[in-house]
């Protein structure tokens, strides 16, 4: 059984924030639920579909989000945190849009930045940042 586009899409993203120094966790986490054993930088990854055109010759044009959640130990500065977050935003955009390794996957995804999806919150000892992205992409079915 061959992959999934959009699991190879999703598995070059978490190679990219691996590269960019976040660690990934199997912990489940989000605005309400932060368990105690994330660490400085932990991330997750999920998606959902929001979208599936079909066209002619078999085509499908998928549309999904991808979300990154990203957990920040404040520590002692919540500021230094909320600052982190902001540098790390750019960086991961830049890195993910404009990456060669996920340009030259088959599926020609078009990466952006959901802005309005994307936010941040405060959550006891953590800063929370969620980013999604909307992958657009193209696959064949049969």
């Amino acid at each position: 059984m061959t992959k999934s586009k959009i699991r190879t899409l999703i598995e070059a993203v978490e190679t990219r924030m691996t590269a960019l120094g976040f660690t990934a966790t199997n912990t489940v986490f989000d605005f309400d639920l932060i368990p105690d054993s994330i660490i400085h930088k932990a991330y997750r990854i999920e998606s959902r579909i929001i979208g599936n055109n079909y066209g002619m010759d078999n085509q499908a044009n998928p549309r999904e989000e991808i979300a990154i959640w990203i957990a920040y130990k404040m520590k002692r500065d919540a500021r230094a945190a909320w600052k982190t977050a902001l540098d790390d935003r750019e960086v991961i955009e830049d890195d993910l849009v404009n990456n060669p390794t996920i340009m030259a996957l088959d599926s020609d995804p078009l990466l952006t930045l959901d802005s309005e999806a994307s936010a941040q919150k405060y959550l006891e000892d953590y800063l929370v940042l969620k980013l999604a992205f909307t992958a657009d992409y193209l696959r064949t079915i049969s």
